[in-house]
């Protein structure tokens, strides 16, 4: 039973969720120091909030899990509401709410994967050009490029404030 792709993938995106990765500080570290006053704030019209991007990051985390459970009719449609999601952060129970809920997804794509071999890595996503370990990289990925995102968003958002 070899994992050895699993595992690499998994200690990848391990690392930049709540590790230490070599781009800085991890998505959990950065989150975790946001006060939730400031997550509805989008700095200029255009620009998406830090919530908003945080339950983009937990939707595309979302299709991951449904992908790895085989799940051929789920989809997301960009730019609709099941990417980019509406929500406003009230209390700082409901940003503690948030993050929790991307937490959870983490876990479950641990969970679900650590069941797995590598062979799994080769299936295809249907309706899709790639396959499961293309889409764990891209997972990685996404949520580090958000992550810088909400860096900058939350920067501006504490000086508007």
């Amino acid at each position: 039973m070899h994992k050895d792709k699993i595992n690499q993938l998994l200690e990848v995106l391990n690392e930049s969720f709540q590790g230490l990765p070599w781009h800085g500080e991890s998505l959990m570290d950065k989150l975790n120091r946001i006060d939730y006053r400031i997550v509805n704030i989008a700095p200029v019209p255009t620009i998406n909030s830090v919530a908003r991007l945080v339950h983009h990051i937990i939707n595309w985390r979302i299709f991951v899990i449904e992908k790895i459970k085989g799940n051929d009719a789920f989809d997301i449609e960009m730019n609709s509401q099941n990417d980019w999601t509406d929500l406003h952060i009230e209390t700082e129970k409901d940003w503690a709410d948030l993050i929790q809920k991307l937490v959870n997804t983490q876990k479950e794509i641990f969970e679900l994967l650590n069941i797995k071999t590598d062979d799994f890595l080769e299936t295809p996503v249907y309706g899709r050009k790639y396959n499961i370990q293309r889409l764990i990289k891209g997972i990685t990925q996404h949520d580090i490029y958000h992550q810088g995102q909400i860096a900058v968003v939350a920067k501006q958002a504490a000086l508007k404030g």
